[in-house]
């Protein structure tokens, strides 16, 4: 086994005990140890009273996404945080928001799930005789967004061959997959494509499912396709604009435009399958983590208003 060549790349700068490293137009910031991570978050102002213990913590959590919870923090024009500022408190963000991530993951893959098994109903039921129906440019507004639709779905077949669905039908069926068994290999974003490009009658008829119209539904589900990503990536929830709210329905008057996750969270509740398990089961373990992190967390940061609770359970 080689040791690894010390030396700085072609073309860069670069001098013992420096903090960067000039490539080309650009500073790159170097290597430090989990003990001079721990050393610089101090010098920066946070409180760290057991500085092996956060070392330990900087071994599975890496620093840059841990420095994510610290930007609102940040005193005004300096590289510095606020004045009484801990790592316990950071930490705790960071594990609220993956907790949170956990429980939201768990409720979007039940709206993913519901919202493919009623975009293929949609189809198939209305054209019984033609499992392929998807295939097929006549259900769809725009004929070019159709074609790129089949290109990425041939591949996405290709790559996903080696399912046994998959491999059953290649071998049984020439390849060919009814609309049902289709959207098992289509994304979240794949359906949001394909909501967005459907004629008229068939959005109508999937928004209905929903209680909601076909331009609600549209926002919806592009709102929550770009949710799951980012959940998906583990990025940051708390103290997040996603930029983007879920379009206002007349017939859920509830919905909050917070610019937060708490806009994300409502919409999720109106697309979830079950109101049983959405009010005995996701919004409980919400509030479970509310509490849990009371003493770390401010309700405004992830966009939670006045009556929060009552208004999931509404949905």
């Amino acid at each position: 086994m080689h040791d690894k060549d010390p030396r700085p790349p072609p073309n860069s700068a670069y001098h013992a005990g420096a903090e960067f490293l000039i490539q080309g137009d650009y500073p790159l910031k170097l290597h430090k140890s989990y003990t001079d991570q721990v050393a610089l978050l101090k010098s920066r102002g946070l409180i760290i009273l057991d500085e092996s213990q956060a070392a330990k913590v900087l071994e599975t959590v890496n620093y840059y996404r841990l420095s994510g919870y610290l930007h609102e923090f940040k005193k005004d024009g300096e590289d510095c945080y606020i004045d009484g500022l801990s790592f316990e408190k950071v930490l705790a963000l960071y594990h609220f928001d993956a907790k949170l991530t956990r429980v939201l993951m768990y409720a979007l893959e039940d709206v993913e799930e519901s919202l493919k098994t009623r975009f293929s109903y949609e189809l198939s039921s209305s054209y019984p005789l033609e499992p392929l129906i998807y295939l097929d440019g006549k259900v769809y507004r725009n004929q070019s967004e159709f074609l790129r639709f089949k290109a990425m779905f041939d591949k996405s077949k290709k790559d996903n061959s080696q399912l046994p669905f998959v491999k059953h039908h290649i071998e049984n069926y020439n390849g060919d997959l009814p609309v049902w068994v289709a959207v098992e290999i289509m994304t979240m974003g794949n359906i949001h494509k394909l909501y967005n490009n459907l004629k008229g009658c068939h959005q109508k008829a999937i928004a209905k499912a929903y209680n909601t119209g076909s331009v609600q539904m549209k926002s919806w589900i592009e709102n929550l396709t770009y949710t799951r990503n980012h959940l998906a990536h583990y990025m940051r929830i708390y103290d997040y604009s996603f930029g983007r709210t879920p379009a206002l329905c007349a017939k859920h008057p509830q919905m909050t435009q917070t610019g937060r996750i708490f806009d994300q969270i409502m919409a999720i509740g109106y697309m979830f399958s079950s109101q049983e398990e959405w009010k005995d089961y996701v919004v409980p373990e919400i509030k479970k983590l509310i509490n849990e992190y009371s003493e770390y967390i401010d309700l405004e940061d992830i966009g939670f208003v006045e009556g929060w609770e009552n208004l999931l359970l509404s949905i």
